[in-house]
């Protein structure tokens, strides 16, 4: 491997030289360079570059594909002679480039391809045939579903609902039965897809004797949405298998018909934690106010996963009964419970809930003084005080999660205090806070985020970094030039970024830019 750095990627396209690029391409050491070099290819076009790019394709190929997808029509001719040679793993990316680019041509060697003795080649082939949305492709596609290999049915079955053919619909409801979950589930997917055509085939299957039939028509029909089906959901929700009730409340509430209310109402008195919680999720998403004091009730459930459903279901409500009840949630024994109602109370965003999610800030797990934070910040202006005093807070996690949340709510009474907090002894505080500072983009923060371009943490320097391009200002286009040699490579990164910006805002020269493209991706 050789060493070559992004200047000479320019150097070589500004010349337009392949060969150059093409020996980046296949000997250069580091990845960023090497990509750059494909783009390159891709924007200079011509058969050299795409004999280049299609050899990259097995080490690189997401920026490889790329490029050939730009170079357009001159590529799919190579790639589909990629795809019919002896090398395994050409074949496979070849297939999955082919996809991409999305052109008929490649339709028949890729049906072909779903033959190849290669499992990874034919799932490939599957998928590409998918993006490309041939109906040409859809009969070998079915064949597909036979296929020995589970991976490739479940691609097979992926393809035809991208394709969404109504002639794949009863090959894709007999993969009901398929030996995999895998496979089972991305059927149900693909038919979500298919929509209104498979809505009487799939009502029907909700009749087999077989749950493993029942079970997944009842999650496509959710998918689909299509009214016809709350009747038979609804007769469903007395299936004898717990996991199909809990399926047909699920599909019930995708569809949110007002006619699935009352039999949900009745599947909260169900013995079966799942069925339960599948009903409360359900009823929030009907938003009909007359679920709201069965919700209330199901906050007291004696199952966690029920409890946690009901508190999210609670906001699609919009009621205000549900704030007192779910602020006593916040102390319920089940982390998740706690979380998902802090979470609902930002969503409600009623100023009773200010205090209590406040205090939910200081208690010492992670997950809830970040959900608290979060709700903290969609309630705004009523929450800055008391984030503000949060940022004298012991507990640092506190101290990080108020800091978080000044920055979504971007009051200006903050910068005073969040400038304060760029001398917090936490580095995750000091990053936070030049986050929220970039949030609020106030000019006051400017020389305070420059001071924090020398910050001992680099998690601090980028925060810095990142905020004075936010905030946009000239006075930091020095500062940030500097830090263009900074020991970190995400911070250097940064700081091109940002003096990026700093050049369309016009407070930056053409000659710098060549300084930014020259040592943006050096590293040490």
């Amino acid at each position: 491997m050789a060493i070559y750095e992004q200047a000479d990627v320019e150097k070589l396209r500004t010349e337009g030289d392949v060969q150059g690029l093409a020996e980046v391409l296949h000997h250069g050491e580091d990845l960023h360079v090497r990509w750059d070099a494909a783009e390159a290819l891709g924007q200079i076009g011509g058969v050299q570059a795409v004999e280049s790019l299609v050899v990259a394709l097995k080490g690189i190929r997401w920026a490889a594909a790329s490029a050939l997808k730009e170079i357009g029509a001159p590529s799919v001719e190579p790639l589909i002679a990629a795809l019919e040679g002896p090398d395994d793993d050409l074949r496979q990316v070849a297939a999955w480039a082919l996809g991409q680019m999305g052109d008929a041509r490649a339709v028949e060697p890729l049906v072909v391809a779903l033959r190849d003795r290669v499992e990874g080649v034919r799932r490939a082939a599957a998928g590409a045939l998918g993006r490309i949305g041939s109906a040409e492709a859809v009969e070998p596609l079915i064949a597909g579903l036979a296929d020995p290999d589970e991976n490739v049915r479940e691609a097979a079955a992926g393809a035809l609902g991208e394709i969404g053919h109504p002639r794949a619909v009863r090959a894709l409801i007999s993969a009901f039965q398929d030996e995999s979950v895998g496979v089972r589930r991305k059927a149900a997917e693909a038919l979500g897809e298919i929509d209104v055509a498979a809505v009487g085939p799939l009502i029907a299957a909700l009749g087999s004797a077989d749950v493993a039939m029942r079970q997944p028509a009842a999650w496509a029909l959710g998918q689909i949405g299509d009214a016809r089906a709350v009747e038979p959901l609804i007769e469903a929700l007395e299936d004898p298998d717990a996991a199909m009730r809990h399926a047909a409340a699920w599909a019930l509430g995708q569809i949110g018909d007002a006619r699935a209310v009352e039999p949900l109402i009745a599947a909260l008195g169900e013995a079966d934690d799942g069925v339960r919680e599948g009903a409360a999720w359900a009823l929030g998403q009907t938003g009909d106010r007359r679920v709201v004091e069965w919700l209330l009730q199901a906050l007291g459930d004696t199952g966690d996963n029920v409890r946690r459903a009901a508190a999210e279901a609670l906001v699609y409500t919009g009621d205000a009964r549900a704030v007192e009840p779910l602020i006593a949630a916040l102390k319920d024994p089940d982390e998740r419970v706690r979380e998902a109602a802090a979470s609902a109370l930002g969503q409600i965003g009623d100023a009773r809930a200010v205090k209590p999610l406040v205090s939910a800030l200081n208690s010492g797990a992670w997950g809830l003084s970040k959900r608290a934070a979060e709700a903290l910040g969609e309630m705004g202006i009523p929450a800055v005080a008391p984030l503000i005093d949060i940022l004298q807070d012991a507990d640092k996690v506190a101290r990080w999660a108020a800091a978080e949340a000044l920055g979504q709510i971007a009051d200006i009474r903050a910068v005073g205090p969040l400038v304060a907090a760029l001398e917090d002894v936490d580095k995750d505080v000091r990053k936070a806070a030049a986050e929220a500072l970039g949030q609020i983009a106030d000019p006051r923060t400017v020389e305070p985020l420059i001071a924090a371009l020398k910050d001992a943490a680099k998690s601090v320097r980028w925060g810095a970094t990142n905020a004075l391009g936010q905030v946009g200002d000239g006075r930091a286009v020095e500062p940030l030039i500097g830090v263009l040699e900074d020991a970190s490579w995400l911070v250097r990164r940064a700081a091109a970024k940002a003096l990026a910006r700093m050049y369309k805002l016009g407070y930056l020269e053409d000659a710098h830019i060549l300084d930014l493209a020259i040592t943006r991706d050096k590293r040490p």
